[in-house]
């Protein structure tokens, strides 16, 4: 079995990639509005002064500004039309022998005169030669990534073509027999409900070469893909016919130790492989060699994985070839919770942030390698060095941004449970309000509950029961927040049950069946309220935990039990009535719960918040909750409880 010999850190394989780097030389000659983002390969001069002449700043007379001298209140002083002054507009020369434009608004007009009452000095309401730029002026020089502002500035100085380096042009080539290109073949393709997930013809839909695509487009390369290479000999066949047309090329997946991971293999056997496996997390396997001069990168397989070893050993090669720097835009932000890691691996975590008075909070999304929606939903991502175990909570950290910073203060954040009715709220605020989302970091009710203790979060959802008074949430919010302002306000009472399979086959009555030896469970997660209501219950039936197959494997989300249970991964899973609907599965009804939203006394008053009740009370949002089953929104919108004190 093949085996990585060495991983090497990440620092080392960037100082190994950019050995092998050579500098595009090759340039090309273009209108100047088809290069933005482009990098000058020659210095840009200007080639007349902007403005070429001396113009007027405004509409008005244009006159010597000595036969103004005199002109105040008491002593109007009249001039000619056409002798002494001439009408201008904006824009228009100034005529011979003027020095100054009188504007409109100071003069009264009369058929051949003009009547002035306050002088203009020297230049006044003047536009000089070359005020902007001045002919022979270095406008941009050699090696510079031009913006929109630099186009509209070359243009304004003559400047109608410019000389930019050529693209580097990068290849990705997608490998894999289980893979589909859904633009090619029908989505359908992937398997059919009839077979099993492991059936020989079901697929895999190839989204990992298009995200790489996008990616090296987005930061300057000339970018290609490939069809998917099949097998070993497929994938030789495609990188003779791409190699000499390109200066980097991606290999997509097959770069661990595999029976069928054979790009190490291949890139071994057709030039030099520099090294196979970096010590970071995602994006171990990730390699990189040299076929006919040209570097060529295994990128990983996994999807998230990909884009980090891209951004981390990619961006870097682009921003040496191209002799331009590559500036990720990072915050200071703090740690909530502790964030684990284990020494001897870079590991990159994502987080979502949370703003709150100009302070980041850093909440980590999972962590799995293969999880591409913490990636989509990611706002930073947080390097975690080799030689430390992870953060402590409160520790001030780095985060690199993804995307636009201004984007996270323009959204309302709520952490804690999840519930078909957050996705909702947030559909129906784009409508209503473009400029502002709602996030949700579904981390469980009691977790949530917890980071608004600690002053993290402004909202949280919850839906806790109190075993003693058979109440939801408020018992425990007094519990714990006794000293911080808060209202409670109710979003819905839904019905939480267990998710069954059509049909019912495994013949799943009740509690009791849970601890049968054929069934699979799948359990949400520590500290959920649906993970309490769970252990609520076992307790009352009299059932042990580890009697129940299944209980420790743990999910975030009601949709993620809803398609586990569907697929056969589990038989059954605790989730809210609507689930079964969406996933057309059975339901058996185990309690009706208080779902509600609670918020800081503060930002009740907010202008977000309030804007985010106006949807809650709305008849559009009950309606479209009671739409998917399961919702009860007799009380939405009301408040449960207010807690005053400090």
């Amino acid at each position: 079995m093949k085996r990585y010999l060495k991983t090497i850190r990440s620092e080392e394989a960037i100082a190994k990639i950019l050995e092998h780097a050579k500098s595009i030389e090759d340039e090309e000659f273009l209108p100047v509005y088809q290069c933005k983002s482009r990098i000058t390969s020659r210095p840009v001069f200007t080639k007349i002064p902007n403005p070429p002449f001396m113009c007027s700043a405004m509409d008005g007379y244009a006159t010597s500004f000595k036969n103004t001298l005199e002109a105040d209140l008491t002593n109007p002083i009249t001039l000619k039309i056409d002798s002494d002054t001439m009408p201008v507009n904006t824009g228009d020369p100034l005529p011979k022998d003027a020095d100054a434009v009188i504007m409109i608004e100071d003069v009264e007009e009369s058929e051949a005169y003009i009547t002035i009452r306050k002088p203009v000095y020297l230049w006044q309401n003047v536009r000089m030669i070359g005020e902007d730029v001045i002919e022979g002026d270095m406008l941009i020089p050699t090696n510079h990534k031009i913006t929109i502002f630099d186009i509209g500035m070359l243009i304004s100085g003559g400047i109608a073509n410019i000389y930019v380096k050529r693209k580097p042009r990068i290849a990705i080539i997608p490998t894999g027999k289980e893979l589909i290109d859904i633009f090619e073949e029908p989505v359908e393709n992937i398997y059919s409900r009839e077979q099993t997930p492991l059936s020989a013809s079901s697929r895999l839909i190839d989204f990992n070469s298009h995200t790489l695509l996008k990616l090296s487009e987005e930061i300057g390369f000339d970018a290609f893909k490939t069809k998917i290479a099949r097998d070993k000999s497929m994938l030789r066949e495609i990188l003779n016919e791409v190699i000499e047309d390109s200066d980097i090329i991606l290999l997509n997946a097959g770069t661990s130790a595999g029976r069928e991971d054979y790009t190490g293999d291949i890139i071994r056997e057709m030039g030099t492989l520099i090294f196979h496996g970096v010590s970071m997390m995602p994006g171990k396997p990730t390699i990189f060699g040299i076929i006919k001069d040209k570097p060529i990168f295994g990128i990983p397989g996994y999807p998230v994985s990909a884009v980090l070893s891209f951004k981390t050993f990619v961006e870097p090669l682009y921003a040496k070839m191209s002799k331009t720097g590559f500036q990720n835009k990072y915050i200071r932000c703090i740690t909530p919770y502790k964030i684990p890691s284990r020494i001897g691996v870079e590991e990159i975590v994502r987080v979502n942030l949370i703003e709150k008075f100009g302070t980041y909070y850093a909440f980590p999304l999972p962590r799995g390698a293969s999880v591409f929606s913490s990636m989509a939903n990611a706002d930073g991502l947080v390097r975690i060095p080799e030689d430390i175990e992870g953060y402590n909570e409160n520790e001030e950290i780095q985060c690199e941004i993804m995307g636009d910073e201004k984007r996270l203060t323009q959204r309302i954040h709520i952490i804690g449970s999840h519930d078909l009715s957050l996705d909702v709220l947030r559909d129906m605020m784009k409508v209503k309000h473009p400029d502002l989302d709602i996030i949700s970091t579904h981390t469980g009710s009691l977790s949530g509950i917890f980071a608004f203790k600690k002053g993290v979060t402004q909202l949280c959802t919850t839906h806790i029961l109190d075993e003693e008074t058979r109440t939801y949430n408020i018992p425990i919010l007094k519990k714990y927040l006794e000293d911080i302002p808060f209202v409670l306000y109710h979003i819905a009472r839904r019905q939480q049950g267990l998710l069954v399979r059509k049909g019912n086959p495994k013949n799943i009555k009740d509690m009791k069946d849970l601890s049968r030896s054929d069934i699979k469970f799948i359990n949400r997660q520590t500290g959920s309220g649906t993970r309490i209501l769970l252990d609520t219950m076992l307790k009352e039936y009299g059932i042990e935990k580890q009697s129940i197959n299944g209980y420790d494997r743990e999910e975030s989300s009601h949709t993620a039990i809803g398609i586990l249970v569907r697929e056969s991964v589990a038989d059954t899973g605790v989730a809210i009535h609507s689930i079964a609907r969406i996933f057309s599965l059975d339901f058996i009804a185990l309690a009706q719960e208080d779902y509600d939203l609670l918020v800081t006394k503060e930002f009740s008053e907010d202008n977000r918040f309030k804007m985010l009740m106006e949807l809650i009370a709305s008849d559009e949002f009950k309606n479209r909750l009671e739409g998917l089953g399961g919702y009860d929104t007799k009380d939405t919108g009301k408040i449960r409880y207010i807690n005053k004190k400090r």
